[in-house]
């Protein structure tokens, strides 16, 4: 089944197997921080493309000044990252709608987060078409984020607004944002895998070792080589890099998911 009415009639029904209030007024179901701070972790890329595309001066974030609001879920529909202008900020708090909220079915029914995790395409859901009475009034799109690299949907960007019962143009213009997503993933997995080309394993150690702020003298011992053998390679990720202090190098490969912030291999 993947006509969008069809689905709603089934959404709705599900809605009320799983024992959700229509008449709800706050959402409650969410992640904890630490979890919350965990997931966001592991979303920082598109986080950070988001930044790029609402940044002050670009034409999205007028979009956001004239009251539309974006939601990236991870893909198991908890929210990751919202954009919103501080307009809206009093409003949310009264729906407790923050970062860590669940847009699950089982949790506040059917909204366009969910049915684009259903249909895995994009969808788009006018106020009444939502099951319970806290989203009447918004107008949603949602379109899942593909990794065409890993082959999969990793994500979901719902772009709304309230009180607009016409979203033939948002359609358009979520598809483009979504699209660049898309298109910075595959960019940064091609970096990744030029850079990852140029490690060996002994680069890979060091980085290592200096993210868990070894000093290189402690490097030197901790691995079993030379300080001229350490120099030579940290000039190498030097260049690599394009840095000029330890720092940075150990920076650019957990940014570049060389290692982590523990400094374990990835």
């Amino acid at each position: 089944m993947n006509n969008i009415y069809d689905e709603l009639i089934m959404s709705i029904g599900e809605s009320k197997l799983s024992g959700v209030d229509p008449n709800k007024n706050r959402f409650k179901k969410m992640l904890d921080e630490k979890e919350l701070a965990r997931r966001k972790e592991d979303y920082k890329s598109i986080i950070y493309i988001l930044d790029i595309i609402f940044n002050p001066k670009s034409t999205f974030a007028n979009l956001v000044k004239q009251g539309y609001f974006f939601i990236l879920c991870d893909k198991d529909g908890y929210v990751i990252k919202l954009i919103y202008d501080q307009k809206l900020k009093d409003y949310f708090s009264r729906l407790h709608f923050v970062e860590g909220v669940s847009l699950r079915i089982e949790d506040c029914g059917t909204n366009a987060i969910n049915i684009a995790m259903k249909l895995k395409r994009q969808v788009e859901i006018c106020g009444a078409e939502h099951y319970c009475h806290l989203f009447k009034n918004w107008y949603c799109n949602a379109i899942p984020i593909v990794d065409y690299y890993e082959r999969e949907i990793i994500a979901y960007l719902d772009m709304s607004v309230m009180n607009i019962d016409c979203l033939k143009q948002e359609s358009v213009i979520l598809w483009k944002i979504a699209d660049y997503i898309e298109k910075c993933l595959w960019h940064m997995h091609e970096k990744d895998d030029y850079l990852s080309s140029k490690l060996d394993h002994l680069d890979r150690l060091i980085l290592s070792k200096m993210a868990c702020k070894y000093e290189r003298k402690i490097v030197l011992k901790e691995i079993g080589i030379s300080e001229r053998t350490l120099r030579r390679h940290i000039e190498k990720l030097y260049k690599l890099f394009n840095v000029n202090n330890d720092l940075g190098i150990v920076m650019k490969a957990i940014n570049n998911r060389i290692i982590d912030s523990h400094g374990n291999l990835l």
